[in-house]
């Protein structure tokens, strides 16, 4: 039995992959294995950020500066 209030697609999970999507396609993807981990990473942060009404690069630059002085990196979730 369908619920009206509830949706029962995953278009809200669809809409959100889109952009990550449409980045990859128009970049050809990447050309090592280390450049495909490191730009999903990145599209996750940014997609992640994005829903939380958070800054992608204020996350990144607290991530590299707690790098950098060899503190944890704080988390995005």
């Amino acid at each position: 039995m369908l619920s009206r209030s509830r949706d029962n697609t995953n278009n809200h999970a669809e809409r959100g992959l889109r952009s990550a999507v449409i980045y990859r396609k128009l970049c050809l993807g990447s050309q090592s294995e280390d450049g495909e981990l490191r730009t999903a990473r990145l599209l996750s942060a940014h997609t992640t950020c994005r829903l939380q009404r958070r800054s992608l690069f204020a996350y990144l630059s607290d991530a590299i500066a707690a790098h950098a002085r060899g503190h944890p990196v704080p988390l995005i979730a």
